[in-house]
């Protein structure tokens, strides 16, 4: 009985303090130095950010149904809300790889919610995030959402993703070098 009681006072600690780290993102977000990446899908805009100030500008190619932020494992969709850097690949099919934290805590706490997750796979996420360590990408939820080139392909004018952002092979490479694991990942509709 009293280990279920300070199981639940410490995930209830941990949630708190979750939440109130997640609500100071975009406060930290704009903190002097920090570097942030803004996603407009409806736009097909990303810039980099180094506190308020904009480094630069990438046009983007998005998942094939750009319209909707992204709930399953294959719907195509791009993820919509607040996420960090978790991964690095420094090659891929598609040249280079940023990965990006999703799921996040709101899609795991949507998911649970709708019966798509178990609670095991809701806390395998949401420790994940509270480490700043790459979330499960084998959950309904998919994964494996990031930021990538276009692997040597010409660049298509349209949205052909699985549901990540794509850039040109340039600008991929440059964001790599520029970007450490842990920025902040910011994807508005």
């Amino acid at each position: 009985m009293r280990w279920r009681v300070c199981g639940v006072l410490f995930v209830l600690v941990t949630v708190s303090g979750v939440l109130l780290a997640r609500d100071a993102w975009p406060a930290r977000a704009r903190s002097a130095g920090e570097i942030t990446i803004h996603v407009w899908k409806q736009r097909h805009a990303m810039v980099l950010q180094q506190g308020d100030e904009v480094i630069r500008r990438f046009e983007v190619a998005l998942g094939k149904d750009p319209a909707s932020s992204k709930e399953q494992q294959g719907d195509g969709r791009t993820p919509e809300g607040n996420y960090y850097i978790c991964e690095k690949r420094p090659n891929s099919r598609f040249h280079r790889f940023l990965g990006i934290s999703y799921p996040n805590i709101e899609d795991a706490e949507r998911a649970y919610d709708e019966h798509l997750i178990s609670a095991d796979e809701w806390a395998d996420i949401f420790f994940a995030n509270l480490r700043e360590t790459t979330p499960p990408w084998q959950t309904a939820l998919g994964g494996r959402v990031g930021i990538h080139g276009y692997g040597g392909r010409e660049l298509i004018p349209v949205d052909w993703t699985e549901g990540c952002i794509a850039v040109s092979d340039a600008d991929i490479e440059y964001l790599y070098d520029q970007v450490p694991l842990g920025t902040r990942v910011i994807i508005s509709e």
